[in-house]
């Protein structure tokens, strides 16, 4: 008796066919996450109005764009107050969330005067903001991959003091701020891998798709990366507080997050904008756990708070891995141009990370015990 011979379609439909969210129908959620889901995430004020500066900046010629821009450069906090707050206002209105402009209605004048705002505030982020240090050629993206394995372990992001000051010394006020922070540039990061997918191929396709996957809980609501920031709130009552404080939030603390979407949002930064994520992904893991043994000693035990970070210590390194192997096995092979944009974008991440923590450590030490700065 012959064994009948499964087919390409056979394999394909055993593997497709069941469902990964349930075995059945779709079930209600349990009372605990559905109260939490009935917030609106990410949890931001709807949007009233541009900042009158980028409306003024908007409207103005593109000769004008630039000598405001030009005026600016000799003043490196004020020329990265400028670009950074106005790239969030742009962000928010690309991301489609409540808080940014013209994500309830269309109107064409203004959306085409605002993309326009965003190539111009993009093109001198790259040109005079962001800086990096001389970058190797590489014969290919095997030599590449081995490189950026180093890089994430050695570039000054990964051991940057600000973590060790968390650890060692931050008081809890202080570590409060920073877990404020810290959930703001996480808070829509499922979106972030979700554009990264975008244009893809091959197995680096493959690799983000698996990472966004693991973002959105494998299709469980109650294990989304961005439920364990709703559970962190609930649990400091810090919903509220939230929504204050991002009157309030640090210019500077956008850095990495700008960027990051500056790659994602220009089809021809796509492969900087991988680089930029194995990176980000390689810092998770030595962040995390000295932010969590910083927790620690300030007596925060509670797993409601922690779980972002435990979570994440275990699960990132893993991303970064892939990443980097996706970047080894990718087919069709990179050209050494592509390779280029790869590498870039590690470094990219690299040097906006280290800004970023310098003035987030600077920032720290300024708050007092009562919460205020001095």
């Amino acid at each position: 008796m012959t064994t009948p011979t499964r087919t390409t379609s056979d394999s394909a439909i055993k593997q497709q066919e069941p469902s990964t969210l349930s075995s059945g129908r779709l079930r209600p959620l349990p009372d605990e996450t559905a109260q939490l889901y009935d917030r609106y995430w990410p949890p931001v004020a709807t949007f009233r109005e541009l900042d009158p500066e980028l409306s003024t900046f908007m409207v103005a010629p593109a000769a004008e764009q630039q000598a405001m821009l030009a005026a600016l450069r000799g003043d490196s906090d004020q020329h990265g107050r400028f670009l950074h707050r106005h790239l969030a206002e742009v962000y928010a209105y690309w991301f489609g969330y409540r808080d940014g402009a013209f994500t309830r209605h269309t109107d064409d004048a203004a959306e085409e005067a605002l993309f326009v705002a965003k190539t111009t505030l993009e093109r001198e982020l790259f040109d005079h903001w962001i800086t990096t240090d001389s970058e190797a050629e590489f014969a290919d993206q095997f030599e590449a991959a081995d490189y950026l394995d180093e890089l994430a372990v050695i570039n000054p992001g990964v051991g940057h003091p600000l973590f060790e000051y968390l650890r060692d010394d931050a008081s809890r006020e202080q570590l409060d701020r920073f877990l404020q922070c810290e959930l703001i540039r996480n808070e829509v990061v499922d979106d972030e891998v979700a554009l990264l997918v975008v244009g893809l191929q091959g197995m680096q396709k493959a690799v983000a798709a698996a990472n966004l996957w693991d973002e959105c809980g494998r299709g469980r609501l109650e294990h989304f990366h961005t439920y364990w920031l709703r559970r962190l709130l609930e649990a400091t009552n810090g919903w509220d507080a939230l929504y204050e404080f991002r009157e309030d939030h640090p210019w500077f603390a956008k850095f990495t997050s700008n960027m990051n979407a500056a790659l994602l949002t220009r089809p021809a930064r796509k492969l900087m904008a991988y680089g930029c994520f194995l990176v980000f992904e390689s810092w998770v893991e030595p962040h995390f756990v000295r932010v969590l043994d910083g927790l620690t000693r300030v007596g925060v035990i509670d797993d409601e708070v922690r779980i972002y970070f435990t979570a994440h210590v275990k699960i990132d390194p893993r991303h970064s891995r892939e990443l980097s192997d996706g970047l080894r096995l990718q087919r069709p092979l990179l050209t050494p141009a592509e390779v280029r944009d790869v590498v870039h974008g590690a470094h990219l991440a690299s040097s906006a990370g280290k800004r970023q923590f310098d003035y987030m450590l600077a920032y720290l030490k300024s708050i007092n015990s009562e919460g205020g700065q001095t």
